[in-house]
């Protein structure tokens, strides 16, 4: 037996133990559970859809995937918002979760207030908020820090571009977004000083918004455009497919653009000019979460998880490797990233560009 499904077993042991009886409820995809004892159940929040192909479906899918292999029983609820987080949260508690992940940074208020102790009807489940910045001793944060991978993203920005005119298309500016238009920028500017970067937020739903912003950029004279808008980002995809397939009569270059939180340089719009993603590896996040609940290690406070942890990572479209993206700036994605591991690149703090 391998260590990953002995830890397996072990996980799913425990679990059954510190949950015991409860709602048989649904067993990873959905599958009535059998047998007499119930499968070990994890809650999501997440305020979107789950289908959205960026954050929200991320974090279900990146979960699925280990409870499948762990027979954990998962139960989603989509589109909660701030205001409805605490009754959610306080239903799993009622039915005997182990774990609560609430993904995003809105849900670090009702969460501060739900598991403080000295607070009247506080709840016993531990709760991590994906995507939380507090330090915060009754519940966990998973800081998702993706600047590394974004630094690594503005050094291909700025070798692909020919105009040395770079945008940033965020959904909103929480600190999960903003660090990464730092790092991009801090990228972008390592290899071109006199690159310009260029940041708007349109919102995380509307796919209509961030075209139009993505348009104006192109009207701009911006070449790349780096994004974090999860389903919005259709509407950057849609608008930098329609410039490229215009005709070349009074068309200056190719433009490109990213992907955010999952891998999209499949993206079915403009795969073609996705030249990477920074990717948020959440499978390693949650299983080291589910791991401490198991060992009895789990406590609160925040954790990183970046660059140098393997979680936030620069992912470069394999159709681009080598031709858009040339083999001078591969080695430099490579010296980039042992440097900021090493901590001998930081990113800046302070305003977004």
């Amino acid at each position: 037996m391998n260590m990953r499904a002995f830890v397996g077993m072990l996980l799913a042991a425990w679990l059954v133990a510190i949950v015991g009886c409860g709602d048989s409820g649904t067993t990873g995809g959905g599958l009535p559970t059998t047998g007499a004892a119930p499968s070990p159940k994890v809650g999501l929040l997440v305020s979107g859809s789950t289908s959205d192909g960026g954050w929200n479906q991320l974090a279900k899918d990146s979960l699925d995937k280990f409870a499948a292999a762990n027979h954990l029983d998962v139960a989603v609820r989509e589109q909660v918002s701030k205001d409805a987080a605490a009754d959610a949260i306080r239903q799993f508690d009622a039915k005997g979760f182990a774990l609560v992940i609430a993904h995003g940074f809105e849900y670090l208020d009702p969460v501060k207030e739900l598991t403080d102790p000295a607070r009247p009807g506080s709840v016993k489940v531990k709760v991590v908020v994906s995507g939380g910045d507090a330090d915060n001793p009754h519940f966990q944060s998973l800081n998702y820090d993706l600047s590394g991978a974004s630094y690594q993203l503005g050094i291909i920005a700025a070798r692909v571009s020919k105009s040395g005119k770079l945008g940033f298309i965020g959904g909103e500016a929480v600190p999960t977004v903003t660090i990464m238009a730092r790092g991009f920028a801090a990228g972008a500017k390592s290899v071109n000083p006199n690159v310009t970067v260029s940041a708007q937020y349109t919102g995380w739903d509307d796919p209509s918004k961030a075209k139009k912003q993505a348009e104006a950029y192109i009207d701009q004279g911006i070449d790349v455009i780096m994004q974090n808008v999860d389903a919005a980002s259709r509407g950057v995809f849609e608008a930098v497919k329609e410039y490229n397939e215009k005709p070349l009569e009074g068309k200056r270059n190719a433009v490109y653009t990213f992907g955010a939180n999952s891998d999209q340089n499949a993206n079915p719009v403009c795969g073609d000019f996705t030249l990477a993603s920074a990717v948020i590896r959440m499978d390693v996040a949650f299983e080291r979460v589910l791991k401490q609940i198991k060992d009895g290690t789990f406590k609160g406070g925040m954790v990183k998880e970046d660059l140098a942890g393997g979680v936030c990572v620069a992912v470069v479209n394999p159709k681009l490797s080598g031709t858009v993206i040339d083999d001078q700036t591969l080695k430099l994605l490579d010296d980039a990233a042992q440097k900021l591991n090493a901590g001998q690149i930081t990113i800046p703090a302070g305003d977004v560009p």
